[in-house]
């Protein structure tokens, strides 16, 4: 027989946390909407990526003298 650790709620400093990130939504981690933070006309987004990838980005982005985000941008307004 398996003894199941009781889970416990997380701290309310990580709650705040989480609910602190600029692409914070309601779910688990939050109990009042939040609107996405902005800057201009541009959402602010957290991702995480693989090392070799954003170095593979880097270079992509500088070779056409475009930005990290924008090459972000670029990429994810061409998908089908």
């Amino acid at each position: 027989m398996t003894i199941a650790k009781k889970r416990t709620p997380p701290p309310a400093a990580v709650e705040a946390f989480i609910a602190g990130a600029p692409d914070a939504r309601p779910g688990d981690h939050q109990t009042q909407p939040k609107q996405i933070k902005t800057l201009g006309r541009k959402s602010i987004i957290t991702v995480s990526i693989d090392p070799d990838v954003l170095f593979r980005l880097d270079a992509w982005a500088k070779a056409r003298g475009m930005s990290r985000a924008a090459a972000v941008s670029f990429a994810v307004s061409n998908l089908d």
